[in-house]
């Protein structure tokens, strides 16, 4: 049974090289418990914003990431209208944004604002480590009539694993629904994720984006 921890913790130490770890993902909602969610029959996705500095990851990125958020929002089983959709019907293209959400009721029902206010990343040096491990060994020894056969036996070994680097990135994002006839939030969420790997903040986002509107859908269903 020592033989047995001694070899999983290898492997998990092994993994720890190999394969990137979620560090954290926590989501916290708040919701309007008297608004009625089910008589939502059209949504209007505004435009995503970033609080966060972008400048250092490029126009493709943040075109992914444009992309992945209207594209997520078409799970919610109703009309969904994007920013510019909605400026057109309404007339509107060259309006302020706050005078677009004063007239949003017109045609929608309720309208989402998403917001990426953490975009970082990081990284930190783990020293080298030596830990005791078993390896399997043979050898060949005679036995009673002189014979020569093969044996295994198992020692125990210091093991010395170099330093390493981990990089960790890091998002926030904030999630917010609207009622569009009295501008009143109805539903919120702040996403915080951050994983152990290098620049991975795109793919959380997408995640993100389907955790929010696949949860928003469930409501308005």
């Amino acid at each position: 049974m020592e033989g047995l921890r001694k070899i999983f913790g290898a492997v998990l130490l092994l993994a720890m090289f190999i394969f990137p770890q979620i560090v954290s993902a926590e989501k916290t909602d708040w919701r309007d418990p008297h608004y009625s969610f089910k008589r939502v029959r059209t949504v209007v996705v505004l435009n995503l914003r970033n609080d966060a500095d972008l400048s250092s990851v490029g126009r493709v990125v943040q075109a992914k990431l444009d992309s992945d958020y209207f594209s997520k929002s078409k799970k919610l089983r109703c009309e969904v209208l994007t920013e510019d959709q909605a400026r057109r019907m309404l007339g509107m293209q060259n309006a302020s944004l706050s005078a677009l959400k004063n007239n949003l009721a017109q045609i929608a029902d309720m309208w989402v604002e998403g917001n990426i206010h953490l975009w970082r990343s990081d990284y930190r040096i783990v020293p080298a480590r030596t830990v005791w491990e078993e390896r399997k060994r043979t050898r060949r020894v005679r036995n009673r009539w002189g014979d020569w056969r093969e044996e295994t036996y198992y020692e125990t070994v210091p093991v010395t694993y170099p330093p390493y680097r981990v990089d960790t990135s890091y998002i926030i994002t904030n999630f917010e629904a609207y009622d569009a006839r009295t501008g009143r939030v109805v539903f919120m969420r702040e996403d915080n994720r951050d994983r152990n790997d290098e620049n991975a903040q795109k793919d959380m986002f997408g995640r993100m984006c389907n955790s929010f509107f696949e949860d928003l859908n469930d409501k308005i269903r």
